[in-house]
């Protein structure tokens, strides 16, 4: 019996396959996950439609898989093959999650590093053919079998791991250079990113804010959050003063529409929000911001925050943005350029909070006293946006961080 890349979702036409979960040989049952394939918007978990025996896997990791490409050949056992169940996401979208204007090529198969050493190394024809399907040199894995033969297990740690040993031709260990294959979660990450400079005119402004009373609204919200059971952060109020300067400034909350020639301004405020995992940076929606309360956000940030580094994203999570927020504040940091979230027009960042002294005139007269400072830094697409709207967007915004009350008043 054969087995087909199920539908993924509406308007997706393929993805590429990241990882079989299992192997020619396998007893495979229903509904147990196959492989899993990443698209445009996220890593999807394909589940058997049968029960049976893996005979044939058809397509090799790092293949771009056609919707109902064949993929996997099997006998089947007990009743026959059901259709196939719906897939489900299993890791988070890349950064810039913007559709693909056009189907991604057909990754080439790397081919082996044909060495002297290579021929000469004690190992099985599944291990080369291995060896050879990852493109990694023989000679260069130091084997643990019998001696010295390289074995399955070798071939695969030496692809995952990090810097491994490889055998010299005078027989004492050299240090190897780590060869990782770019794909996956990463290879999209690449693919969006070189999207997003190709086709938007990047320029970023950056701007300085006093955020002592920031600092001290969040923290009577994180007393109360805890009584509640919620951790309230600053992106909350970073959000929502971003929604009070959308709505003086709403040309910035709009994408691209390549396909019409046209500048979308949305009506909604749908913030994309830049969470790392383990597989890279990832841009789940918190939807609807301007409808929403500063605990009812530091909720949802939390839970898509969860998802995200638990790989329990949806197709959902990534939908509809309008604008994206990156925050490398805890890590550390003045300000940064960030690449814009393609077709959306504006990125912002948020950086660390720190106290500094700065000059103030109190009473006429200036004293130097301590305040909570930071940066944010926007980049615009300066094909849509002029930099004297950049400024003005940033005076507006920096005026709620700075006066945070302004944006609940004016609500």
């Amino acid at each position: 019996m054969e087995f087909r890349l199920p539908e993924l979702g509406e308007g997706v036409t393929e993805g590429e396959l990241v990882k079989w979960r299992v192997k020619v040989g396998d007893i495979v049952k229903d509904d147990q996950p196959l492989c899993e394939v990443m698209t445009d918007k996220a890593t999807i978990e394909i589940p058997s439609a049968f029960s049976g025996k893996v005979t044939e896997l058809t397509a090799k990791e790092g293949e771009i898989v056609k919707v109902h490409q064949l993929m996997l050949k099997a006998e089947a056992s007990g009743s026959a093959a059901k259709a196939a169940p719906a897939p489900v996401a299993a890791h988070a979208a890349p950064a810039v999650s913007a559709p693909v204007a056009a189907p991604v090529a057909k990754a080439a198969a790397q081919a082996p590093v044909a060495t002297e050493n290579s021929a000469h190394v004690l190992a099985s024809p599944s291990t080369r053919k291995l060896a050879s399907e990852k493109g990694i040199d023989l000679g260069s894995v130091e084997g643990t079998g019998p001696k010295g033969r390289v074995l399955r297990d070798d071939v695969e740690n030496f692809r995952v791991g990090g810097v491994r040993v490889a055998r010299s031709k005078v027989g004492g260990p050299v240090a190897a250079d780590l060869r990782t294959p770019i794909r996956g979660m990463r290879k999209k990450i690449s693919e969006k990113m070189r999207m997003s400079k190709d086709k938007a005119a990047h320029f970023t402004y950056v701007e300085e804010a006093d955020a002592t009373d920031l600092v001290k609204l969040r923290n009577r919200a994180k007393i109360t959050g805890e009584k509640r059971g919620i951790k309230v952060s600053y992106l909350p109020f970073v959000m929502k003063a971003m929604v009070a300067a959308l709505k003086k400034h709403p040309k910035i909350n709009s994408i691209v529409d390549e396909a019409t020639n046209e500048l979308v301004t949305k009506h909604y405020y749908n913030i994309s929000l830049s969470v790392q995992t383990e597989d890279g940076l990832t841009v789940p929606v918190i939807k609807n911001v301007q409808d929403k309360g500063i605990f009812e956000l530091a909720k949802e940030i939390a839970d898509v925050v969860d998802r995200a580094r638990k790989k329990k994203l949806t197709m959902e999570d990534f939908q509809d943005s309008t604008i994206t927020l990156t925050n490398a504040g805890s890590i550390g940091g003045l300000f940064a350029t960030p690449i814009i979230n393609y077709p959306e027009v504006a990125i912002l960042g948020f950086n660390k909070i720190a106290r500094k002294p700065v000059v103030q005139v109190i009473n006429g007269v200036e004293k130097i006293v301590i305040r909570d400072w930071t940066y944010f830094s926007i980049s615009m697409d300066h094909r849509m946006i002029d930099g004297a709207d950049a400024a003005e967007f940033m005076k507006t915004f920096i005026d709620y961080i700075e006066n945070p009350a302004m944006m609940f008043i004016e609500e």
